[in-house]
């Protein structure tokens, strides 16, 4: 008794050791540090997205579909089973129920038929289950490049809440220490008019701070929804540096063609339209005859004999028989007045769908011009931006030089200060619009084909593309 008590107090404690052992490694999961890469990133989403899971029970319940419209020779069960009392004497049925003289009868039948013709109905509900099929996974591979650029622009978008942090960052500490280096001077070399304005800067620089801060936040919990990673899980990101995508677009028209060729929204178009041409030929089919074999057996017995039975009107006794058949049946409804309608419109919303599918087809070129177009655009935006801060770096540079040396102005040293800053958000801005419109842009073409067509070039000549040693020059 006693080994035997020792034996589970043993065993509890081990079950409290491995308990303990799984939270403590569960906490220190989520306190470690996930390093991750924008692969990476996408690579997670591909696997835990809510989304995308969902859209796989989607396959699933259109291929279950597709399993009830295969119905051809498969065997359909039917059985029925009553029990209940019935009077004693036929003929005195009401009043032998009310006084009692009652047996108790047990009746089961069980029946089997194979479908075998349908007018061609059963071929076609099959064609439109497989429609259906196809169709889930269309949605799906469209979830997932949805999945992909919202994916990459909150990457993007932490990136360059990062760079415009840094930015605030270093400009409120210049300031700072302008203001301090002014308060020691025994002679200020500002107006109290410039010194307030100067304070009024920082506090408005110290506002967008804040708001990036917090924008930074909301990113991150973005990313990690589409991640599917655990809120308090902690990640950060492996770039650190905000930096235009490399990448040689292709011609206009090789992108219109690949996604006309690929693109999920075109092949939904051409499914939804057999799908109206299958729902149409239903229609006429219904009107046609369906056929099939059937076999049944039936059994009723009861618990006392009935008497006065009349077996006139039935082959056998209605309470105690055994009976069984094998046949063929033939059914069919015709009726003209209502098949004609359905049929006129069913064949309206085939052409109606024809004519939608031209015009849609039209609206999705149309979107990939213009995604193509805006990517263009905000490849010259990123050279456009990179020139101006140049430039202004140039005016700091020279304005700082002619105070120095005693022929400048302080106000123009600020303003090209303030010049610098503003030119440098702006960079980073027309960056995150340049990867975010390319990344749009392998929305639209899939991102194979956007690979094909827009290769890495071997050698980066791009005047968009920072060094590290212009990265340095623009920090300090």
């Amino acid at each position: 008794m006693r080994s035997r008590r020792v034996f589970l107090s043993a065993m509890v404690l081990l079950l409290c050791l491995v308990w303990g052992g799984l939270s403590f490694a569960q906490s220190v999961d989520l306190s470690s540090e996930m390093v991750l890469t924008i692969d990476d990133c996408i690579k997670l989403a591909l696997e835990n997205n809510e989304k995308l899971k969902g859209m796989g029970y989607g396959i699933e319940a259109a291929r279950g579909q597709l399993i009830e419209a295969n119905a051809a020779l498969w065997p359909i069960f039917e059985y029925e089973y009553r029990m209940g009392p019935v009077p004693t004497d036929a003929k005195r049925a009401f009043d032998a129920f009310f006084e009692g003289e009652l047996a108790l009868l047990n009746r089961i039948k069980v029946a089997v038929g194979f479908p075998v013709f349908a007018s061609g109905q059963i071929i076609t509900a099959k064609r439109m289950a497989r429609n259906g099929v196809a169709a889930s996974q269309e949605m799906e591979i469209k979830e997932q490049e949805s999945v992909i650029f919202q994916t990459k622009q909150a990457y993007f978008g932490i990136l360059l809440a990062k760079e415009l942090h840094k930015l605030l960052t270093d400009a409120i500490g210049k300031i700072t220490n302008e203001l301090k280096k002014e308060e020691t001077e025994d002679v200020p070399q500002r107006s109290p008019l410039d010194l307030l304005k100067l304070k009024e800067f920082r506090v408005d620089l110290e506002r967008r701070r804040a708001e990036v801060e917090q924008n930074t936040d909301l990113a991150m919990e973005g990313l990690k929804i589409q991640l599917g990673i655990d809120p308090l899980k902690k990640i950060r990101l492996s770039d650190d540096l905000l930096k235009p995508i490399i990448a040689n677009l292709s011609s206009l028209e090789n992108y219109v063609t690949a996604s006309m060729e690929h693109r999920p929204d075109r092949h939904l178009l051409d499914i939804g339209v057999d799908i109206k041409k299958m729902q149409y030929r239903l229609e006429k089919q219904k009107l046609g005859p369906q056929a099939g074999f059937a076999f049944f057996i039936e059994l009723g017995r009861t618990t006392e004999t009935i008497q006065n039975l009349a077996f006139q009107d039935d082959y056998n006794d209605p309470f105690n028989f055994t009976r069984a058949g094998l046949g063929l049946q033939i059914s069919g409804k015709l009726d003209f007045h209502g098949a004609s309608g359905r049929i006129k419109k069913a064949k309206a919303e085939y052409f109606k769908s024809v004519y939608d599918r031209m015009i849609a087809s039209r609206g999705l070129q149309l979107e990939v011009r213009k995604s193509y177009l805006n990517a263009k655009r905000q490849q010259e935006n990123v050279r456009r931006a990179r020139k101006a801060e140049s430039m202004a770096r140039q005016m700091m540079f020279l304005s700082k030089t002619n105070y120095e040396i005693g022929i400048g102005d302080e106000k123009d040293y600020t303003d090209s200060l303030q010049l610098v800053l503003l030119t440098r958000g702006q960079y980073f801005q027309a960056v995150f619009d340049y990867n975010v419109a390319l990344a749009d842009l392998e929305q639209k073409v899939g991102r194979v084909n956007y690979q094909q067509l827009t290769p890495r070039p071997d050698v980066e000549e791009y005047e968009m593309f920072d060094t590290g040693e212009e990265e340095d020059m623009a920090r300090q």
